[in-house]
């Protein structure tokens, strides 16, 4: 079950596709989800142009539907009836192809003259929404289920809280740590730059920068070595099928940079930029047999991964 805050987030989600709807009738709505600060849902807006100083707009339509949505009105359809449901909305035609594998029925919930297809997990009475604990906060652009080759649609993110002084705290808290954001200091105190030849979130490491990064990774090594891990270092690159074994690929793959695709002696191999130490990390410990006297090992590594939802490659150890 969603905690209180989480199903008033996923509820918002909600009344905010209703807002964008009733304001764009052409707009094609996705998917919509409850996250740590709010919420979001994605849209394809098609020829109309949407920007920062229309979220305003969406707000105030959000506010006005708040008062006259009450419960959610949970119904269950075949997959042909919710077909129907959706026929003009092809992104929600190929999440029924995909929730209706296995037969079941699928469900929707309604609130005022809003229908969705969604599994649940909302408040029970919209009135615990508080008009002055959420707002909306900006837009991004996403891709359909992440995938590059997908179309780019309009993500609105939106933030709530369960009061005002919460979201007002939030707000107080994020504009502080805008202040000390690392990719204004990196800048101010030469530690890292960034280039457009070499990509976003990937730091060029400064001189006084290296040396901050080369004395924290000498504190951490010698404090390591008196609770006994032992340091090994691992490629920046590895074969898919490890990434299928250890669990990664299927769950992760959104994150991790495109795969690279090789010629082997006529057979084509796939490969991924690290994106996790620990499947690596499980090589090295299968390497040689082991036995419980073995343990614990303590390995550590100072390994670079690359994961394109940070937009950021970190050099850090991770512990196994």
């Amino acid at each position: 079950m969603p905690s209180s805050l989480e199903a008033k987030r996923h509820s918002l989600a909600h009344l905010l596709a209703a807002a964008v709807i009733d304001l764009y009738p052409k707009a094609k709505r996705t998917i919509g989800p409850a996250i740590d600060d709010g919420f979001y849902y994605d849209f394809d807006f098609g020829k109309d142009k949407v920007n920062e100083e229309d979220l305003a707009r969406i707000e105030d339509k959000m506010k006005q539907l708040l008062p006259t949505w009450q419960g959610f009105e949970h119904s269950e359809h075949s997959v042909v009836e919710v077909k129907k449901m959706f026929k003009d909305n092809p992104y929600k035609l190929e999440l029924i192809d995909e929730f209706s594998a296995d037969g079941q029925k699928l469900s929707t919930y309604t609130s005022g003259e809003f229908t969705d297809l969604c599994r649940g997990g909302h408040t029970d009475d919209m009135k615990d929404i508080k008009a002055d604990s959420w707002q909306l906060d900006r837009l991004a652009g996403a891709y359909w289920r992440g995938n590059e080759k997908n179309k780019m649609l309009t993500r609105i993110y939106g933030l709530a809280f369960d009061t005002k002084k919460e979201l007002d705290d939030y707000l107080k808290q994020r504009e502080e740590a805008a202040k000390r954001d690392h990719r204004k200091l990196g800048k101010e105190l030469k530690l890292f730059t960034f280039s457009d030849y070499v990509g976003p979130g990937l730091p060029l490491w400064l001189p006084y920068g290296a040396v901050l990064a080369e004395e924290l990774e000498k504190l951490a090594k010698e404090t390591e070595f008196k609770a006994g891990y032992k340091i090994i270092r691992t490629p920046h690159i590895a074969k898919e099928s490890m990434y299928k074994t250890s669990g990664h690929l299927p769950y992760y793959q959104e994150s991790m940079y495109p795969p690279l695709t090789l010629d082997e002696e006529g057979t084509k191999t796939v490969y991924y930029l690290k994106a996790m130490n620990c499947p690596h990390h499980h090589q090295v410990y299968a390497a040689e047999p082991r036995s419980y006297r073995d343990l614990p090992l303590r390995l550590a590594e100072y390994g670079t991964v690359y994961r394109y939802d940070w937009l950021i490659a970190r050099s850090h150890a991770f512990h196994e």
